[in-house]
This record gives C-alpha cells, structure tokens and sequence, in this order.
C-alpha cells in the first residue's frame, strides 16, 4: 500500500528559503535515489513558524518510508526535524499523484475524531467534494489517516487542498457569512461533519517549485 512521509523542518533565521530550494532539488533527487517521490514541499504563510519547511514524500510501502525516508532527506543541510508521520491515503492522493500548482495556497487540515466515526467522514467529505470544487477555486489534493493517532481514543485524519487566493479559501468556509453561493450541498455535508470532531488546526501553505 502507498504511504506518504510527512516531515516538518526548522531551519535557522532566514535559512527556510534556501532549505526548500533545496529539498526540491538534492533532496527530490535523493528521494527517487531511495525508490520514492516527492509530492511537494511547503512553506508556511499562516500557523507556522516562517523557519519550518514541510515536506511530504511517497513510498511504495510503509516498510519503505519507515526505513528510506530519513536517509533520502538527509542530503539537506541544516534540517532540524520538528514532526514526522505517515499518512495513508484514502480517496485521494492516487498512487504517484502530487500537486502541479505552484500559486495560490494550500491548506493543511488535521481533523481528530472517534474511529467509529470515520466511515460517515470519509462518505460526507467525498460526496461533498464535487460541489465544493465546482463552486470555489480549489482543489483537494490529499486525503490521509495518520498513522500516529492525537491522543488514545481518537483517529487523526489529515487533508490538503489548494486554493487560488486567500479569498477563494475564505469563500469557500461553510461557516462564512459570504461563502460563495452554490455550494450549499456541500456546505450541508461540512457541517454534519464538523460535528464529529473533537479537535480541528488548519495552516496556509505555499508550494515550492521545483
């Protein structure tokens, strides 16, 4: 089963930019050298410190991330580790799909909620996703259950989306008082689904380009 390896990395003051440059470069390569691929590198505009790079990479297994990952990434200078998971897709990514868009911005979702919970979440996210995109310029791009679960008890799912503007994200909330009309189907679906969590963080993200 394809796993994805999420990382979170601190660089020094200032060094970020230069980090990420190079985890698009040496560090891609690095990855595909282990028998992975990147599926893109971030940097924070909302949420995070402006000295943190997340990185996300894709490997044909869990045995594969858990043992290759750390070596592909080591290629980068001055890299601190501050997180690291591993994700399981569900309906989205696809084996080997990855972001292609380089403007705008993404966000970075983590959804807590109550195993039992999770078929109904999965169901009302998808069946939402048509209408949702249809309406607002954006794009979900990740779907994930994160192998380490918040606290016992509790499941962590985590999603990634891209959005053209900071006003298409606002927009596109259900909870907004100018949310773009012609999404109420799924505005419907969100906020049955909003009821389920226990806990919700969301931060903004650029993607870098390679």
């Amino acid at each position: 089963m394809t796993i994805h390896d999420q990382r979170i990395l601190r660089f020094g003051p200032r060094l970020a930019d230069a980090g990420a440059r190079q985890l698009v470069s040496v560090g891609a390569r690095a990855v595909a050298d282990q028998g992975g691929k990147l599926f893109g590198v971030f940097k924070p505009v909302i949420g995070m410190s402006q000295n943190c790079v997340v990185v996300i990479t894709e490997w044909p297994d869990e045995a594969e991330a858990a043992t290759r990952a750390a070596a592909a990434l080591q290629s980068v200078s001055g890299a601190h580790l501050m997180a690291q998971d591993l994700w399981e897709p569900t309906a989205r990514p696809l084996p080997g799909e990855a972001p292609s868009e380089t403007s705008g911005f993404y966000s970075h979702r983590a959804f807590d909620i109550r195993p039992e919970n999770w078929p109904r979440f999965l169901e009302l996210s998808t069946t939402a996703w048509d209408n949702f995109e249809g309406v607002n310029e954006s794009v979900v791009k990740g779907f994930w259950k994160t192998r380490t679960p918040p606290e016992p008890g509790l499941m962590r799912v985590r999603l990634t989306a891209w959005y053209a503007s900071l006003d298409a994200w606002e927009r596109s909330r259900w909870w907004s008082s100018n949310a773009r009309p012609g999404q109420e189907a799924a505005i419907q679906r969100f906020r049955e689904r909003s009821s389920m969590l226990e806990n919700n963080e969301v931060s903004i993200l650029t993607r870098v380009a390679a």
